[in-house]
Protein backbone atom coordinates (compact mmCIF):
# COMPACT_ATOMS: atom_id res chain seq x y z
CA UNK A 1 0.00 0.00 0.00
CA UNK A 2 1.18 3.52 -0.71
CA UNK A 3 -0.06 7.08 -0.55
CA UNK A 4 0.62 10.25 -2.46
CA UNK A 5 -0.12 13.92 -1.83
CA UNK A 6 -0.58 16.10 -4.88
CA UNK A 7 -1.82 19.59 -5.64
CA UNK A 8 -3.98 20.92 -8.43
CA UNK A 9 -7.44 20.53 -9.86
CA UNK A 10 -8.89 17.46 -8.07
CA UNK A 11 -10.52 15.88 -11.13
CA UNK A 12 -7.39 16.28 -13.25
CA UNK A 13 -5.13 14.96 -10.48
CA UNK A 14 -7.38 11.93 -9.90
CA UNK A 15 -7.57 11.12 -13.62
CA UNK A 16 -3.82 11.58 -14.03
CA UNK A 17 -3.19 9.18 -11.15
CA UNK A 18 -5.67 6.70 -12.65
CA UNK A 19 -3.82 6.75 -15.97
CA UNK A 20 -0.51 6.14 -14.19
CA UNK A 21 -1.75 3.48 -11.76
CA UNK A 22 -4.30 1.75 -14.04
CA UNK A 23 -6.73 0.85 -11.22
CA UNK A 24 -9.73 -1.42 -11.68
CA UNK A 25 -11.93 1.02 -9.78
CA UNK A 26 -11.92 4.62 -8.54
CA UNK A 27 -13.70 5.23 -5.22
CA UNK A 28 -14.77 8.77 -4.31
CA UNK A 29 -16.71 10.23 -1.44
CA UNK A 30 -19.69 12.38 -2.47
CA UNK A 31 -22.03 14.84 -0.82
CA UNK A 32 -24.86 13.42 -2.93
CA UNK A 33 -25.52 16.48 -5.08
CA UNK A 34 -26.75 15.87 -8.60
CA UNK A 35 -28.08 17.63 -11.65
CA UNK A 36 -27.71 21.39 -11.87
CA UNK A 37 -26.59 21.63 -8.26
CA UNK A 38 -23.60 19.40 -8.98
CA UNK A 39 -22.78 21.20 -12.22
CA UNK A 40 -23.07 24.63 -10.59
CA UNK A 41 -20.74 23.64 -7.75
CA UNK A 42 -18.30 21.88 -10.07
CA UNK A 43 -18.76 18.30 -8.91
CA UNK A 44 -15.41 16.51 -8.87
CA UNK A 45 -17.15 13.15 -9.32
CA UNK A 46 -18.92 14.26 -12.50
CA UNK A 47 -15.66 15.63 -13.92
CA UNK A 48 -13.80 12.41 -13.11
CA UNK A 49 -16.59 10.34 -14.64
CA UNK A 50 -16.56 12.35 -17.89
CA UNK A 51 -12.78 12.11 -18.28
CA UNK A 52 -12.11 8.52 -17.19
CA UNK A 53 -12.81 5.07 -18.57
CA UNK A 54 -12.30 3.49 -15.14
CA UNK A 55 -15.47 2.46 -13.25
CA UNK A 56 -16.36 4.91 -10.50
CA UNK A 57 -17.88 4.00 -7.11
CA UNK A 58 -19.41 6.95 -5.25
CA UNK A 59 -19.74 6.65 -1.45
CA UNK A 60 -22.08 9.13 0.27
CA UNK A 61 -20.45 11.00 3.15
CA UNK A 62 -21.34 13.74 5.58
CA UNK A 63 -25.12 13.40 5.56
CA UNK A 64 -26.94 12.50 8.73
CA UNK A 65 -30.63 12.23 9.45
Amino acid sequence: MSSQVTRGDPARVINSAARALQPDLIVLGTHGKSGLEAVWEGSVASKVLRRSRVPLLLVPVGRKG
